[in-house]
């Protein structure tokens, strides 16, 4: 009985159905175990998924449909169950044209890309991107622009007879170029965090499943994909089953966690288990070219089917992201060269660039836009930016042309323009591009488009400054009508119409990949910026969602989603290997990476966690500890003749007081900085005093929210109905971490473990 309960429950826990968070094509259900199970199926509600797992959508109008799937495995007479929760979008409303926005690109190249896509306005409101041809203008536009720097273009743009305009704005530079970035970050392991704060504490038990996790099982799918043997090793699980097709991304996001965890802490056995792993990926990569089924380079945990189905556009859940996984997989190869100095490492990512570029050079621009538009097949992660990075460290013109080849001109040519068209896009899928676009921004700016022998960098060096402007926009469109209150963005995963983050308040709200993501993209743009304001939209993202998102056990736990509707619970993903599950392994040291930052004039205090810097080459020691709640001590351990930049929070209910070595100094504020003159010595003490308070801000449509300094507090609750927010003079502290309004109980909501809980009330 015993040994057959053990092998129904291992093949339970092998189905995999996919991602279950956005269903719109049938569902393949497993009739049977790998042991043996019999498998039958049973849905909640027959009408969008039936028994054999066929999906009918919800009309539009009736809205996305949460359906329970509960599987019976029986074997010898035992059975047991397993429940999964899926949702089933709704259709799409038929889109009705009535409006083209014109477009307006300033171009310093001689020869522009032409925008591929343009904003189109529909019947029920919508903006989104749209294809458009763009045709020779008439002769009299050609005469009235003669002489002006601009030039008119008219365009067809598909699905309707609307006619598209372009104007082109040529100029030598444009005005307010943004030069590379003067803002630099500590070298890598030069930052540890310090004992006693909830971000270390989140760091250590993330760190201490890392280390728990078996190595030989995180290379089994590559090693069976390349015909080597598993060692004996369990099979991966949930989206990286040996079924699966998104198996291998789980593997990539481990040796990131890995390479990261061991610069933040020091501790050898990290490295010792990036070794292992980085070389068990360099076998597998041998394995391969020697099997001769695929050209040299390529390293995956399948074969290169999914990337051949691409091709010909076959759609999700036929195929799953392949160029996701790739993403994950050279991304974790480079943090182990970046934080290991691991040289296999980086010889395997060379390799896989190689590869990448192979396989993309030979397709026209027009199929790598129609597979990058493509939703979820298409999604490609970071591959822009990963192929900027290994460029940086390869020098390889090849690299960075082949970082080109993921550039997304259906997201990039409307926000170039400042147009939002987010609205059903996924959000994922497309806030990494953002990251990319900034770094190959970066990467050309080093390109002198008149030496350059390469003809597209060049062409695309000319025209540069249309990247920063797509990073600039993006921003600025998501923050003012795409972010909720607690930093994060997206409903069911998906970008919805500007403003609706602050209606749309379920349990699958702000997906947690989706804010790790936001913050390396903040984290990069500061090094432009170097404005408080993009701290501030961090630092409440790092603490109101990041941290909130990670599971007090070892046990590698992420939530999926961050539930905002009243009396929401969390979930943690710990088992189904989700994306979120793997930026989870990660985030808990990511941002240590952005807590100071350096220019030629001074440190930036960006992040208020407690931390050690101990970078060599700027000459910078210092230490920043919370002496008390809103009193920080910043300890300089060596002589520091630049200038210091502290950030003044936007959420200090009060002036902020700055006293070096006890006594109170007078500072310049400057983008949100206070400046102070260099000239410490080791043994000084800069002594920041944040005011703390209780603060109602506005979650939008009449919802509102409570923070007490820079965290939000969440009411402890198991009522689904809204709760009539209090009078911010009756929240009481009761404890050093607990407060009241009357009856009920409430914490900083990073504190919120597995409790039914409101973070959003009426106002």
């Amino acid at each position: 009985m015993e040994n057959t309960v053990r092998l129904i429950e291992e093949d339970l826990a092998a189905v995999y159905l996919g991602n279950l968070n956005t269903v719109e094509q049938t569902l393949a259900f497993p009739a049977a175990g790998k042991n043996g199970s019999a498998f039958t199926w049973e849905s909640s509600e027959e009408r969008f998924i039936d028994k054999e797992g066929r999906v009918h959508r919800p009309l539009f109008g009736m809205g996305d449909r949460p359906v329970r799937l509960t599987v019976t495995a029986v074997l010898n007479g035992v059975s047991r169950t397993r429940v999964f929760e899926a949702t089933v979008l709704q259709e799409k409303k038929d889109t009705v044209i009535t409006g083209i926005r014109p477009l307006l690109k300033v171009t310093a190249a001689a020869d522009p890309e032409l925008p591929h896509y343009t904003a189109a306005e529909t019947e029920d409101g919508r903006l989104m991107a749209v294809p458009v041809t763009w045709i020779p203008m008439p002769e009299e536009w050609a005469a009235a622009s003669a002489g002006t720097g601009e030039q008119f273009m008219v365009g067809e743009a598909e699905g309707t007879d609307i006619p598209a305009m372009l104007c082109l704005q040529k100029t030598e530079r444009r005005a307010g170029t943004i030069l590379p970035a003067a803002v630099s970050y500590p070298a890598p392991g030069s930052v540890r965090l310090t004992g006693g704060s909830c971000y270390y504490d989140a760091a250590q038990v993330m760190g201490e499943w890392l280390l728990a996790q078996d190595t030989d099982q995180m290379l089994y799918n590559f090693r069976q994909a390349a015909g080597l043997g598993t060692r004996g090793a369990a099979p991966m699980t949930g989206w990286d089953d040996p079924a699966g097709n998104l198996r291998g991304h789980t593997t990539g996001h481990y040796l990131s966690g890995l390479s990261l965890a061991f610069s933040v802490t020091g501790d050898v056995r990290f490295r010792e288990k990036v070794v292992a792993l980085v070389e068990g990926l360099a076998e597998c990569q041998q394995a391969f070219s020697a099997g001769g089924r695929v050209k040299p380079g390529f390293l995956s945990a399948y074969d290169e089917t999914q990337f051949d189905l691409l091709e010909v556009y076959t759609p999700y859940p036929q195929i799953w992201a392949p160029y996701y996984t790739l993403d994950k997989i050279m991304s974790g190869l480079y943090d182990a060269y970046i934080y290991i100095g691991n040289e296999t490492a980086l010889a395997v990512e060379s390799a896989m660039g190689d590869w990448v570029y192979d396989r993309l050079s030979r397709l026209d621009g027009e199929k790598r836009r129609k597979m990058w538009s493509m939703y979820i097949a298409g999604e490609y992660g970071g591959m822009l930016g990963t192929m900027v990075q290994l460029y940086g460290l390869t020098g390889k013109d090849t690299h960075l042309e082949c970082a080109s080849f993921f550039l997304n001109p259906k997201l990039f040519d409307p926000m170039e323009a400042g147009i939002d068209t987010l609205e059903d896009m996924h959000g994922n899928q497309h806030i990494p591009q953002i990251i990319g676009a900034l770094a190959f921004y970066d990467a050309l700016c080093g390109i002198d488009p008149d030496r350059c022998e390469n003809e597209r960098l060049a062409r695309l060096a000319a025209d540069r400054e249309k990247y920063f402007l797509i990073v600039m926009n993006f921003i600025e469109i998501t923050g003012s009508g795409h972010i909720y209150v607690n930093g994060g963005v997206g409903e069911t995963e998906m970008f919805h119409r500007a403003g609706s983050a602050k209606r749309l308040f379920t349990d699958k709200t702000a997906e947690s990949c989706a804010t790790y993501n936001l913050e390396r993209l903040y984290g990069a743009f500061f090094a432009h910026a170097s404005s408080a304001k993009v701290m501030d939209l961090y630092e409440n993202s790092l603490l109101n969602h990041i941290l909130m998102s990670a599971s007090p056990r070892p046990d590698g736990g992420t939530t999926y989603f961050m539930p905002l509707r009243p009396g929401g619970r969390k979930e943690y993903s710990t088992e189904e290997n989700t994306c979120c599950h793997g930026t989870g392994m990660e985030s808990r040291f990511r941002y240590v990476q952005h807590i100071f930052a350096l220019d030629a004039e001074a440190l930036y205090l960006n992040l208020y966690v407690p931390a050690e810097l101990q970078e060599k080459a700027a000459g910078a020691n210092v230490s920043l500890r919370e002496t008390e709640e809103g009193t920080f001590s910043l300890q300089f351990h060596a002589d520091w003749n630049r200038n210091v930049r502290i950030r003044i929070p936007g959420w200090t209910s009060g002036k902020i007081r700055i006293l070096v070595n006890g006594a109170e100094t007078a500072f310049t504020p400057e983008k949100g900085y206070a400046v102070l003159a260099g000239g410490f010595s080791a043994g000084d003490e800069i002594c920041i005093v944040l005011p703390y308070g209780i603060r109602r801000v506005s979650a939008g449509f009449g919802k509102v929210s409570f923070l007490y300094g820079p965290y939000m507090l969440a009411a402890l609750s198991e009522s689904a109905d809204w709760m009539k927010g209090p009078d911010p003079s009756t929240i009481r502290k009761t404890g050093k971490e607990t407060f009241s309004a009357g009856t009920i109980k409430m914490l900083p909501a990073y504190r919120v473990d597995e409790e039914a809980y409101h973070l959003i009330f009426d106002r």
